[in-house]
């Protein structure tokens, strides 16, 4: 057998050292242009008709923003519209000025704008932390509308440390006998780490209780039956 050493391969080295080097430029480049970017959020409202949401994103790439995420919904006779958007630090001051002139929004459009706060950061690699989800579920209420039916629900999740990440609410004409129905649906979300006495059953059995004292039916799912919130969604 041959004794002789196989010759490093330079061309190939070479490749791998520059795409190393370009993509150490590129990462760079990215975390620079996100260190100088702002956040903000919209909130607009009015009469529904179509274009709100074509005329308030051309507002925001007219001041060099960019849109994120966002959520929109009719309620009623009005369109309601959420953008969380990003923009230079340079420009945040000319785009909140076009979003909070209303001489620059079409008529009837009202909209506000304001800076989001800074997420928490990891000291060492300055990475946003996001807190883990210990419990998601879903939760709908159909029965008669009650004066404070949706503090009473919002408030019982809310002293076991949920947080309502969606929620909807409409009234709709039963089936039978046409008296109207209030409809709550959403989803609440639990952070870790849960507390030592966080249990779903007995959310339940409050919110069911609570459901009898209003002449209403209440549920509370597990959020990993996604069969059940395309439901509730229209997903």
């Amino acid at each position: 057998p041959s004794s002789r050493r196989e010759k490093p391969n330079m061309l190939r080295f070479t490749a791998n050292s520059v795409q190393r080097t370009l993509w150490k430029r590129s990462t760079r480049c990215h975390l620079s242009s996100q260190a100088h970017r702002k956040q903000f959020i919209i909130n607009a409202v009015g009469l529904d008709r179509p274009g709100i949401v074509a005329e308030i994103s051309q507002k925001v790439t007219e001041s060099g923003g960019n849109v994120g995420e966002s959520q929109a919904a009719r309620l009623g006779d009005y369109f309601s519209l959420m953008m969380l958007i990003s923009a230079p630090a340079e420009q945040a001051e000319s785009l909140q000025a076009n979003i909070n002139n209303k001489n620059n929004l079409p008529e009837g459009l009202d909209a506000t704008i304001f800076e989001a706060p800074q997420a928490t950061s990891s000291s060492t690699t300055g990475n946003t932390i996001t807190p883990a989800i210990g419990y998601s579920g879903v939760f709908a209420l159909s029965g008669a509308d009650h004066p404070g039916i949706v503090h009473k629900v919002t408030s019982l999740l809310a002293k076991h440390n949920m947080n309502i990440e969606r929620l909807k609410t409409e009234e709709e004409i039963a089936p039978h006998g046409g008296t109207t129905l209030f409809v709550m649906e959403g989803v609440a979300n639990a952070l870790e780490p849960l507390a030592k006495t966080f249990n779903p059953d007995t959310i339940r059995t409050e919110l069911e209780e609570l459901g009898e004292s209003l002449n209403c039916d209440i549920e509370l799912h597990d959020d990993d039956d996604k069969n059940i919130q395309a439901s509730f969604f229209g997903g």
